[in-house]
């Protein structure tokens, strides 16, 4: 009886420490930076559209061609880039909870000729 009596508390007392009392938190998103830039003089593209497949956001380029899509959860995206008189481009990320991934993007002169003056 004597063992019982310091036994239970004891199982008790390690049962809730072992437990915690910190609930399980989400991950935090990630973001996605880049730069859109003409392929050929390497000048920066305004007014590009960025979109993620699987989908996200879809967000424009400012005037040094530069974006940022915030608020993404940790996946593989495909970062696409279109913009008028250009062949669309992307590539391939790896967002990371709470990190910030960089996606350059390249777009040469539409291929189809759709690029003239």
């Amino acid at each position: 009886m004597r063992i019982l009596k310091f036994l239970l508390p004891a199982l008790l007392l390690l049962t809730f420490l072992s437990c915690g009392s910190d609930p399980a938190k989400p991950a935090a998103p990630g973001k996605i930076k880049g730069v859109v830039f003409d392929a050929v003089s390497g000048s920066p593209l305004d007014k590009a559209l960025v979109i993620t497949k699987p989908p996200t956001y879809a967000v424009t380029t400012d005037t040094l061609g530069a974006y940022l899509i915030e608020n993404v959860k940790a996946a593989v995206y495909h970062v696409v880039a279109t913009k008028a008189g250009y062949d669309s481009a992307g590539v391939d990320v790896e967002v990371q909870s709470g990190m910030e991934t960089t996606a350059d993007i390249a777009l040469l002169p539409d291929s189809t000729g759709g690029n003239l003056p």
